[in-house]
């Protein structure tokens, strides 16, 4: 199946575009096939396959206080949809439309780099990365949790999507002929899956290539905010979309068994674009042009973590849970998992933000892997 190769520029929460002009690579044929992998090593069942009591409705389910007792945090949310979707440029509409039908990876790859980012795309168009395709690509993709195309977390919350709960205040913004609409009519707005697919995927592709680790998460930003830009999401939706993937992705990284494949795919995506590039990759990624620079990569990301809705509990205590070091294995390999914690409670926004909680299940949402993955590893060196 051919990839799609439409592509347009980004917009920032404040309206700043960037502009990629992608400007090839060839692929090199590698001497041999690389390898996919087994049916039975996809199959499992893996212990991370199956989140506390089957979903994740305890770490999402903030959203129900909020929605029941805070109508002006409820309404600023909205409203910030409204200005969004009301005020997109042209580009930052036909982002938003290209995300929606392309897949969540193929959406993340402009984060790669002028050049990278059209020879992994080339690659995976290619059969070349099927052990990335088969963990990271496609709406079932193996690393995702649950499986269901419907999340049963949508049908649990059943909040209907800002252009149903306001229509004469939201745009649409569609392909010719497309019904993105239509589709989602019915379906629950909270949270994003777009949102949560960008995040974990993204979440994968950085500990891949963990040299761009910024500007994977900063782009998995920009898709939740591609769902708003169409009025289809709120920004809770998106938020609740981010905690979900962050608790997920890190349950697949501490997962043993299910971390090899993650292991063995990103040897097999890193020989494969040095490879295709003709250079060690860390000197490839060097001299590209980047999608954003690491400090409009963070600050970018920093302000698509909140969209400016207040913090509503700022009395509020929680950590980031200790799951959560496994997120940044590849980008600090030398360190502990106490030190690589340490670096995510560092760069995390605090406690008290819509959403987040106290106990097991909260701080998650807390979670700034943009700026953690730009954190200078030689300062943790202790």
């Amino acid at each position: 199946m051919s990839i799609s190769r439409s592509r347009s520029l980004a917009l920032t929460l404040l309206a700043t575009v960037a502009l990629v002009l992608p400007i090839g690579g060839g692929v090199a044929t590698a001497d041999t096939a690389p390898q996919a992998f087994s049916p039975a090593e996809l199959v499992g069942p893996y212990p991370s396959d199956f989140p506390p009591g089957g979903t994740y409705i305890p770490v999402l389910d903030g959203f129900t206080a909020l929605n029941d007792n805070n109508p002006a945090l409820i309404a600023q949310n909205l409203q910030t949809v409204v200005r969004i979707n009301n005020d997109a440029t042209p580009a930052a509409q036909q982002d938003a439309i290209d995300i929606n039908y392309d897949d969540r990876l193929i959406s993340l790859s402009v984060a790669l780099g002028a050049k990278l980012g059209p020879v992994f795309l080339d690659l995976l168009d290619a059969g070349k990365l099927p052990k990335v395709a088969a963990l990271a690509e496609g709406e079932l993709a193996r690393t995702g949790l649950p499986s269901a195309t419907t999340l049963p977390e949508k049908e649990y919350f059943d909040n209907p999507r800002p252009f149903v709960a306001a229509p004469a205040q939201i745009k649409h913004y569609d392909r010719p002929g497309g019904d993105l609409y239509a589709q989602l009519e019915t379906n629950g707005s909270y949270p994003s899956g777009h949102s949560s697919q960008g995040y974990w995927k993204g979440a994968l592709l950085a500990s891949w290539l963990p040299e761009l680790g910024p500007q994977i998460i900063a782009r998995a930003g920009e898709i939740g905010l591609g769902r708003v830009v169409l009025g289809v999401h709120y920004p809770l939706d998106v938020m609740g979309g981010r905690l979900m993937a962050m608790n997920l992705a890190a349950a697949r990284l501490t997962d043993p068994a299910f971390d090899r494949l993650i292991d063995d795919a990103g040897v097999q995506l890193r020989e494969q674009l040095e490879k295709a590039v003709g250079v060690p990759l860390t000197q490839f990624i060097s001299a590209d042009t980047p999608y954003l620079t690491t400090e409009q990569a963070v600050a970018e990301h920093r302000q698509l973590m909140t969209y400016g809705l207040p913090r509503v509990a700022p009395d509020q205590q929680n950590s980031i849970p200790a799951d959560a070091a496994a997120l940044l294995e590849t980008k600090f390999p030398n360190l502990t998992n106490a030190q690589r914690l340490a670096i995510l409670e560092r760069t995390a926004i605090p406690a008290g933000y819509p959403l987040d909680k106290s106990g097991p299940d909260g701080g998650w949402l807390r979670i700034d892997l943009a700026a953690a993955y730009a954190v200078d590893s030689l300062s943790w060196s202790k």
